[in-house]
């Protein structure tokens, strides 16, 4: 698709990966302080957890068995936090991008997978509500990338057509199923190539 034909008016960046880039992983502390076997913390992230990430589960609920299997001593809400807080790193950088982009009036928005009490750590924490123009999370709508429920109900949110939306996001995956539902979409790789590929668009909308 050449983007000097479709004027973009809302652009969607993914959290993990995009805006939210740890060092690592929690998975990695998570073995080291806690003894949490990073093959079955893996096994679980790829299967039950994603019901948490589309709100068919609370995290709280389903953790306190697993801690005892791994023999985790602390509580579920202490692993949660240990989580949320170890995970907390925003590219700085990108954001002010994004400011920019925003003063320039056009609106950008958080669109990402993640669990109930990630998204609120997100919004409020990492303050990504304040700092964006909306979030559209995965387990408030029920459906998560690359779904394309998720995709459908954001755009009825924005109540804009597909071709004016533009997502970034790390995840081919997530990129692929963006363009099937017609909507523009970039593979995020590092901040350089963002800034490269965003003057592409600015030329056309220029």
């Amino acid at each position: 698709m050449n983007v000097s034909e479709i004027a973009v008016q809302a652009m969607i960046f993914d959290a993990d990966g995009v805006i939210v880039r740890p060092k690592s992983w929690f998975v990695t502390p998570a073995a080291q302080h806690y003894g949490v076997p990073q093959n079955q913390f893996m096994t679980f992230i790829r299967g039950e957890f994603q019901r948490c990430i589309t709100g068919e589960l609370e995290l709280a609920k389903i953790l306190p068995p697993l801690l005892e299997l791994w023999r985790v001593t602390v509580s579920a809400d202490a692993f949660i936090s240990a989580w949320l807080e170890y995970e907390h790193a925003i590219d700085a950088n990108l954001l002010g991008q994004i400011q920019r982009i925003r003063a320039s009036g056009l609106k950008c928005y958080l669109g990402t997978n993640q669990e109930t009490n990630r998204a609120q750590y997100m919004k409020y924490d990492m303050g990504l509500e304040a700092a964006l123009d909306g979030v559209f999370i995965s387990s408030e709508l029920k459906a998560k990338k690359p779904q394309p429920e998720f995709y459908a109900r954001v755009q009825a949110l924005l109540e804009l057509p597909a071709s004016s939306i533009l997502l970034w996001d790390d995840s081919p995956a997530n990129v692929a199923a963006a363009l099937e539902t017609n909507w523009q979409a970039e593979l995020y790789t590092t901040l350089d190539q963002f800034e490269l590929r965003l003057r592409q668009y600015t030329r056309a909308a220029a």
